[in-house]
């Protein structure tokens, strides 16, 4: 992924947002997609004019990030639901994210604008 990034001339911070943002994602799939059970994750990266792509797929339970609600931070923590900050940071950390179900694949895709 660097050398792609490399070639389209991102910033390192751009870099680092995606890595956190397919980090964040991974560890779902992991923890919620499987549910702790085996299973596996499939990454590719490709350039996109002048955009880093990064595309995700797992076989795991259906779940599209793009529809989960974002939590209320404005609420003291008391108040607040668990969960869904990662979702929400991830979702922050990139200029684009995609969900599509093929089959039984959930397929995410994260876009960066250099």
């Amino acid at each position: 992924m660097t050398d792609l990034a490399g070639e389209v001339g991102f910033a390192a911070e751009k870099l680092s947002r995606l890595n956190l943002a397919v980090e964040e994602w991974a560890t779902n799939v992991c923890r919620h997609a499987y549910r702790g059970e085996g299973g596996t994750l499939s990454v590719a990266v490709r350039r996109d004019d002048k955009a880093l792509v990064v595309e995700l797929g797992d076989e795991g339970r259906p779940f599209d990030p793009t529809t989960a609600k974002e939590p209320d931070v404005s609420l003291p923590l008391e108040a607040r639901t668990p969960g869904g900050l990662g979702l929400m940071l991830m979702r922050r950390m990139v200029d684009e994210v995609h969900y599509r179900r093929e089959g039984n694949r959930n397929i995410v895709t994260f876009a960066v604008r250099s």
